[in-house]
């Protein structure tokens, strides 16, 4: 029996192009909603649990050959990991499989990197909704570190100053 596997992405392998570099045996299944998870950004892609979002992927059927080529570009098993999801496929029950990143900051993603996802998310006939606003949740979390780090820095100032005048 050929080996044959449910993948979901979710980032850069919805792109069609670069699946079909990447993986020349897939083939497009479907897109799904992932329920109670949300796409978040750490640079590149990931998708996080968060109770009441949900999340838009597609589906693809690939073999064993295709699925070791996965793992070498997402980094398997450092950078992500696989997990398991169940997925309704033709009115069953399916189980797919999905990397998720192990660890990382928040950041955005580069600009080619957002745009090849969003060319995948347009082919695909998905909303890129999801996308904008993992993309605008990421800049919002830099820009309020940045801030933090400045109201500290300036915390540290005006210590050092008052240490200065009690000398």
């Amino acid at each position: 029996m050929k080996y044959k596997r449910l993948y979901i992405a979710y980032g850069s392998n919805i792109n069609l192009e670069q699946m079909a570099y990447r993986c020349p045996n897939s083939k497009v299944v479907g897109t799904r909603m992932i329920p109670d998870y949300e796409l978040e950004f750490r640079g590149v892609a990931t998708i996080v649990p968060k109770e009441g979002a949900e999340v838009p992927v597609l589906l693809w059927e690939i073999d064993q050959r295709d699925e070791l080529s996965l793992d070498r570009y997402e980094g398997f098993p450092r950078m992500y990991r696989k997990e398991l999801f169940e997925v309704e496929v033709d009115g069953k029950i399916r189980e797919g499989m999905a990397y998720l990143m192990n660890c990382g900051e928040i950041a955005p993603p580069s600009p080619v990197y957002y745009n090849g996802i969003k060319q995948g998310y347009e082919a695909n006939g998905m909303d890129t909704s999801y996308l904008r606003a993992a993309l605008e949740r990421a800049v919002q979390y830099v820009q309020g570190q940045a801030q933090e780090d400045e109201d500290i820095e300036e915390d540290m100032e005006e210590t050092d100053d008052m240490q200065l005048r009690m000398e």
